[in-house]
């Protein structure tokens, strides 16, 4: 699993349930990178983008947006895309203005099942291929910081449900552009993050077989959030509480026994995790170390930056 970096493909879906980090984890990964020479984009989909603010910048707005050397963040709006994709795209200035941008015209594209995800996924292929060119945007990785697990893995299945229907013209032609950087493992992969959580584990297995039918690969990798596993908790009580339950009062004794059970717990989870995954991905499970984290008073942007290092010993291999 040597210099597993070489493997990472342009564009990389970061999913996973609400909660589990998704953004830290996408920020940490696009630190790693630039770390070693790599320019990369971060893409959202969020009412609220909240990583540009993370480095004391306002929000990043439709367009590649600086936030620290070597690493850019975006934040897709419908609106923004379609006049992007009629008048830099296309060149179809006048129709955009006096018809697609249209009052009626803009609600009815709002509503359209579908449209907003495709018109992303063909940002993602403008991105990769003619940006450079038309707009002097070059990015060695784009990661697409997904919505929630069920939005995030409702996009990876558009591509295959729109070939079903056969569409052509401009529409077809989008499809089959998307469909193509999709199903391509160099091009588009997806990693899944994960909690040791019940329900966060039960939502992970249920999204690995749903994003490899998807893409026609495995997710690349999958990532253990706040892992406990480097505490080494076993299902025996560990050498060094006892006596330091000695130590403390009755109240504290009790805390440090529910803490230990806590943290037993979640090792407990991580464990069956892990071995359910076991063979669902490229590259296998890594952990990122609850540890990391002091005492609660890390900011988003403080977590990613310890975060970085640790992806990139994982994306280097052992």
């Amino acid at each position: 699993m040597r210099y597993v970096v070489t493997m990472l493909s342009r564009v990389l879906f970061v999913l996973g349930k609400g909660g589990v980090g998704r953004s830290t984890v996408s920020t940490a990964l696009g630190l790693a990178l630039t770390q070693r020479g790599k320019k990369v984009l971060i893409v959202e989909w969020t009412v609220a983008e909240p990583i540009a603010p993370w480095f004391g910048l306002p929000p990043a707005g439709p367009s590649p947006f600086p936030v620290a050397p070597g690493l850019s963040v975006e934040n897709y709006r419908l609106d923004e895309a379609l006049r992007a994709y009629f008048t830099e795209h296309l060149s179809l200035d006048f129709f955009y203005r006096h018809v697609v941008n249209g009052k009626h015209l803009r609600r009815l594209t709002e509503a359209a099942p579908g449209l907003a995800e495709l018109l992303f996924l063909g940002r993602l292929w403008w991105l990769t291929t003619l940006a450079e060119e038309e707009r002097g945007f070059s990015f060695d990785h784009i990661i697409v910081d997904t919505p929630a697990t069920g939005h995030g893995a409702s996009m990876l299945d558009l591509p295959s449900m729109l070939t079903s229907i056969g569409a052509s013209g401009m529409l077809g032609g989008e499809i089959e552009r998307v469909v193509k950087m999709m199903k391509d493992p160099a091009w588009t992969s997806a990693l899944v993050v994960s909690l040791p959580e019940e329900l966060a584990m039960d939502e992970t297995l249920e999204l690995m077989p749903r994003a490899t039918k998807a893409l026609g690969h495995p997710p690349l990798a999958a990532l253990v959030n706040r892992s406990v596993a480097a505490l080494g908790l076993g299902a025996e009580r560990p050498p060094w509480l006892t006596p330091l339950e000695a130590r403390l009062s009755p109240a504290a004794r009790d805390g440090l026994g529910t803490v230990h059970a806590e943290l037993l717990a979640r090792a407990q989870c991580e464990g069956r995790l892990r071995a359910a995954l076991e063979g669902t991905t490229r590259l296998g499970t890594f952990s990122l170390p609850e540890q990391l984290v002091e005492h609660g008073s890390c900011t988003p942007r403080e977590v990613a930056e310890a975060l970085a290092p640790v992806l990139r010993t994982s994306l280097e291999g052992a």
